[in-house]
């Protein structure tokens, strides 16, 4: 199978099951205080009381921030660390010396990690915060393949849209 029909049959499989659980959480889980927006007297955020939109937008400005700088790292920074440390097929290192390649890999792990625990409880608060945190992360994520895509030389100049539905046909016969 071809690459590009890998990642097609993957993304489909990735709608199914996106649509799947988005439907058994919203009907089993319908009147949830998870399935509320904006600022709520019962809203408490890391022990913070989210009770105003004050709050409530300095918490979006966080959340935010947080994500572009995610996706920055995760994008850009640490791509370069796991290509460099996790490449079996790549023996010499140029860009870094040791001690230095160790350090930035431990420490940009150590704090992606920990930073985890922070994107766990927004996705966990309510529904309107975990959709923010989405679509900022998506938007600066769109930002970020577009730059690293345009560092990159094609060959292939065929139809996009065209080539996937025929593809797809192709797939599906």
């Amino acid at each position: 199978m071809k690459q590009l029909s890998k990642i097609r049959l993957c993304l489909i499989l990735n709608i199914f099951l996106l649509t799947f659980i988005s439907f058994f959480i919203t009907f089993f889980a319908g009147n949830s205080k998870y399935f509320r927006f904006g600022p709520n007297s019962d809203f408490v955020f890391i022990s913070v009381r989210i009770d105003t939109y004050d709050r409530y937008f300095l918490l979006l400005g966080l959340i935010g921030l947080n994500n572009i700088i995610k996706v920055f790292v995760s994008e850009i920074g640490e791509p370069i660390l796991i290509f460099n440390v996790y490449n079996p097929d790549k023996k010499t290192i140029t860009e870094f010396s040791k001690p230095q390649l160790l350090f930035y890999a431990n420490t940009m792990f150590f704090i992606s990690n920990t930073r985890r625990i922070f994107e766990v409880l927004i996705n966990v608060t309510q529904i309107d915060i975990a959709i923010f945190s989405i679509i900022v992360e998506q938007l600066i994520s769109i930002c970020t393949v577009c730059f690293l895509v345009s560092e990159k030389k094609f060959i292939r100049k065929d139809n996009i849209l065209t080539s996937t539905i025929s593809t797809l046909s192709d797939d599906v016969l």
